[in-house]
């Protein structure tokens, strides 16, 4: 027994363009909303990254601002250019303290430096006594920054960990090597001349 297909209804062209036009503005609707779907995703998207694009201009602001930065190679040459301090000496403060600072040989002046691989001597000249100037630079790193730098007279990588923290406690630049801009601002345990005395805390008078 064949089956028979309900007849159609019979449909006008005219009929058939309203509802082609219908089903154009339905698809519009659905492609404009997909669009808008997609365009919001995209924004949520791209604003975590332009948050951390501002977070990593703010870092940077607050990096310049700090007043410190790793030492350039013309920094670093102009630093390790000074003569390496060879002696330690107590030099006055005022009348009643001195700091025991290294200096030159045979001179009570300060501007001289020691760096990494001082151990104690730098170069092929063993005149002098720079394993003295390292000791009571680690002496004082030890008591008055908290560093456990074994006193060895040897400028190590501790050591040169340690005064990169000094320097960007005090906002210097960061280069590793102790010298006179480092020396003025580091705080220093004093001495007294009159009663032979250690100061109790530490300061940074020079």
């Amino acid at each position: 027994m064949a089956f028979k297909l309900p007849a159609l209804p019979k449909v006008s062209g005219r009929v058939l363009m309203v509802l082609a036009a219908v089903g154009a503005l339905g698809l519009g609707a659905v492609a404009a909303n997909a669009s808008k779907h997609r365009a919001a995703n995209q924004a949520g998207a791209a604003a975590p990254k332009a948050a951390d694009k501002a977070a990593g201009k703010t870092a940077d602001k607050a990096t310049d601002q700090s007043g410190s930065h790793d030492a350039t190679a013309a920094e670093l040459k102009a630093a390790a250019a000074l003569p390496q301090c060879r002696s330690a000496r107590l030099v006055p403060v005022n009348r009643s303290w001195g700091i025991p600072l290294p200096t030159l040989l045979d001179s009570a002046s300060t501007n001289c430096n020691l760096m990494y691989g001082d151990k104690p001597y730098r170069g092929s000249n063993r005149s002098g006594d720079p394993d003295t100037a390292i000791r009571v630079l680690q002496r004082n790193l030890n008591f008055c920054y908290g560093t456990k730098l074994a006193v060895d007279g040897i400028y190590g990588s501790n050591t040169r960990a340690a005064i990169k923290t000094v320097q960007r406690r005090h906002n210097l630049t960061v280069d590793g090597i102790y010298g006179p801009k480092t020396r003025s601002a580091m705080n220093w345990r004093l001495y007294s001349m009159g009663t032979r005395t250690w100061s109790r805390s530490c300061s940074s008078p020079l």
